[in-house]
């Protein structure tokens, strides 16, 4: 199914960018600072708009 989706130029990047999230420590959201905080809540908020902004151009369409 994913062949369509030609993905194979991706694969080193999500990798790299696996490594990378490995690397991260891993922490709860209590023990994070408030710019920590505020940082995972807007980048929540971004990918929330940019996954309903087509589902809303698509109903007030």
């Amino acid at each position: 199914m994913l062949e369509w989706l030609e993905l194979s130029g991706l694969g080193p990047h999500l990798a790299r960018f696996r490594r990378w999230l490995d690397k991260m420590p891993n922490r709860e959201f209590s023990q994070l600072s408030i710019w920590g905080k505020f940082g995972r809540l807007m980048l929540v908020q971004m990918v929330l708009g940019l996954v309903s902004a087509p589902a809303v151009w698509l109903l007030v369409k």
